[in-house]
């Protein structure tokens, strides 16, 4: 299952559904993926400190990344034609669909999305 920048930011911040649905699913044995584009959004927010920053690298060290290449570049192009994403959205539902992963997210905007399975937390 692909994470959208929305769920692990809210988990990082505590919010107890998100830490709770996500240790179940870790419970379970589900593979957690990014996009790359997700570690940037993460670690853009000006809110940061160094500490906060290693420990957030260290925390998406447990998610396999994917990394955004041409060929999630030219599906994000059709994302964006297609559905009016902005780029980093457009990034992350390209990489769900090439990857033919569900997207947990609680963007609402992604339900819009016929290529892709959103799995709301």
């Amino acid at each position: 299952m692909l994470f959208d920048t929305n769920i692990l930011i809210r988990y990082l911040n505590g919010e107890a559904k998100i830490v709770e649905q996500l240790k179940t699913w870790r419970w379970e044995g589900r593979v957690f993926v990014i996009s790359s584009i997700t570690t940037a959004e993460i670690l853009s927010l000006k809110r940061l400190n160094e500490k906060d920053i290693q420990d957030i690298k260290n925390f998406l060290e447990t998610f396999v990344s994917v990394p955004f290449d041409e060929s999630i570049a030219d599906m994000a192009a059709y994302c964006r034609r297609l559905y009016g994403l902005e780029l980093p959205d457009a990034g992350i539902a390209a990489t769900a669909i090439l990857r033919r992963l569900p997207l947990v997210t609680q963007d609402q905007q992604f339900k819009k999305i016929r290529e892709i399975t959103v799995i709301e937390i």
